[in-house]
């Protein structure tokens, strides 16, 4: 707590306090006819806000030696908790305080004469009124405190899915544009985040060959920590993909074991397509397969040997396959959101989803089915296709 909140806090207190303390001296006056202390009626008021202060203390202090370990209990636990509290405190800050006062202006009161005599009924009215009192302010206080908690949560809840938007339009900055024409080629991509923040990305770098490569990754997990991986990786592609696509992934599959903690890993496909011949070299890292659609059908592209993702494990080697994109062949990423997209309960599957890409053309036009089909955005959807002209 900063030092303006505990002034506020001690504001609140002592407002409360006073306001106790007033109840009693008023109800005090009123209930004077108990005749006690004998012919001295500003002592009577006097002793009622001593009453009304010593109770409103009790509940206080009772409230932060064993309010926190009550909170622990249900609903009905707490209410009756807290209930018991106020009255246990209540009744001992109303004797001590009566005790207290009447001593305070010479006369003589033990515990055991609080319940006797001349004294009895200004005790008992005079001491429920500033428990009742006392009880009502105390309580205000913890529902204004609990409010004031909410508030704050509330606030820092605002103040983080600000930071998500503000990551979220930084994110959508670093991914290259929806279409990318070529010499040859034409790349149409799409990123649509399950939350504010995606996992997955794609990045297209054109090499000085005339070559382009193309990744397309799902970041493990999801907000800000995913978001900082895939920069990580975004940040070295242009500089890895000069290396030659079994060079590049042991590149960033190095970097990234050095990086990622535990459970944190690296799904990704990099592909190399050189326009000239239609020639593409893959590798896969635990990406769902890519796809070749043309009007022959759809057809996997399932590399060999290890399909580990990056950043699990450093003596990894990635098998590259080597095919070939005819003119008016489509070359299809697909992330692992869109396939596992429920759909009336079920996931939507890749024999259905092969069969969209193959009656429709265009990255807008496929989702467009997907989500026809009923398709749940409940993990990032992420497509990249590019024909060879």
């Amino acid at each position: 707590m900063n030092r303006q909140d505990f002034i506020a806090a001690c504001r609140v207190r002592g407002t409360s306090a006073l306001s106790a303390a007033g109840v009693g001296a008023v109800t005090s006056g009123f209930y004077a006819v108990a005749d006690w202390p004998r012919g001295s009626p500003p002592a009577t008021i006097t002793i009622g806000a001593i009453i009304g202060l010593f109770v409103y203390a009790f509940i206080a202090v009772f409230e932060a030696a064993v309010g926190r370990f009550i909170d622990r209990f249900g609903p009905i636990g707490r209410a009756l908790g807290h209930a018991l509290l106020f009255v246990a405190a209540g009744v001992i800050g109303g004797v001590l305080g009566l005790v207290f006062g009447v001593n305070l202006f010479g006369h003589s009161m033990t515990f055991a004469d609080v319940f006797h005599g001349r004294v009895k009924l200004f005790a008992m009215m005079a001491g429920v009124t500033a428990l009742a009192a006392s009880t009502g302010f105390r309580a205000f206080d913890l529902l204004r405190a609990r409010l004031a908690g909410t508030i704050e949560q509330l606030k820092e809840r605002e103040w983080a899915e600000k930071e998500l938007e503000l990551a979220r339009a930084i994110q959508k900055r670093l991914l290259p544009p929806p279409r990318v024409e070529g010499d040859g080629f034409t790349i149409e991509a799409r990123n649509l985040p399950a939350h504010l923040v995606a996992g997955d990305f794609y990045d297209i770098v054109p090499l000085d060959d005339g070559s382009v490569v193309i990744v397309v990754a799902d970041v493990a997990g999801k907000g800000i920590g995913a978001s900082l991986i895939m920069a990580s990786v975004k940040a070295v592609l242009p500089f890895v993909a000069r290396e030659g696509t079994q060079r590049a992934m042991s590149m960033l599959n190095a970097k990234l074991v050095q990086e990622l903690g535990r459970r944190e890993f690296v799904a990704l496909v990099y592909a190399r397509f050189t326009p000239s011949d239609g020639s593409v070299e893959l590798l896969n890292a635990g990406f769902p397969e890519p796809y070749i659609v043309s009007s022959h059908g759809v057809r996997a592209l399932a590399t060999t040997g290890e399909r580990l993702p990056l950043g699990l494990r450093a003596d990894v080697t990635y098998q590259p396959l080597t095919t070939n994109l005819g003119h008016g062949e489509r070359l299809v990423f697909v992330s692992d959101g869109i396939p596992e997209a429920p759909v009336d309960g079920e996931p939507l599957g890749y024999q259905r989803m092969e069969q969209m890409l193959l009656r429709t053309n265009g990255v807008d036009a496929f989702l467009d089915e997907v989500r026809h089909a009923g398709g749940a955005l409940e993990d990032d959807w992420t497509a990249v296709i590019m024909e060879r002209r």
